[in-house]
């Protein structure tokens, strides 16, 4: 069984209990504590709200998405005031009663509450990306970054992208 994480601007906590699924979500209505596995816990260094484009460079030939770095992560210019002082809290999870959602994802889920058995403070995303080898991108849009893992059928997660500016006022530029 993999180390097992879960990240919040909550807490810290001892316990993680089992919480509804978003709605609008294909698990609607269904409780779980969530967790993602130690290769995409990068993906969660960065402040919940903040809209993001996270890919693997593994086997990926877009020109856009090459990197020495063997994972990537895109966010917006605007939100990188926000990576400085995040306040994030890291919890490494018991992972007995967890049972794998979503092997791309790295999701993991249990239906009972789990005991956290160690929790780290996270501040500054950069500082937390850079250790784990993550090469972090700022762009004015997000959409190119969608448009390329789609179109290079790479293993990618695309995070809060409802807080993205829109398609429309990106292809349309500044004023």
């Amino acid at each position: 069984m993999p180390q097992l994480f879960h990240v919040s601007d909550e807490g810290p906590f001892t316990i993680m209990d089992p919480r509804p699924s978003p709605a609008g979500s294909p698990h609607e209505g269904r409780e779980w504590v969530w967790a993602v596995d130690e290769e995409r816990l990068p993906n969660y260094l960065l402040p919940r709200q903040c809209p993001r484009v996270c890919w693997s460079t593994a086997r990926v030939k877009h020109d856009l998405l090459r990197s020495p770095a063997a994972r990537v992560i895109a966010v917006e210019h605007r939100w990188a005031p926000n990576l400085l002082h995040a306040g994030l809290k890291v919890h490494l999870l018991d992972s007995a009663g967890f049972t794998l959602l979503d092997a791309t994802a790295g999701y993991w889920i249990s239906e009972q509450a789990a005991r956290v058995t160690e929790t780290y403070l996270v501040e500054n995303c950069f500082t937390a990306l850079a250790e784990r080898g993550v090469e972090l991108r700022f762009t004015p849009s997000l959409w190119p970054y969608i448009d390329a893992v789609v179109e290079a059928a790479a293993e990618f997660s695309a995070i809060r992208m409802r807080n993205a500016q829109a398609r429309e006022l990106a292809e349309k530029g500044p004023a």
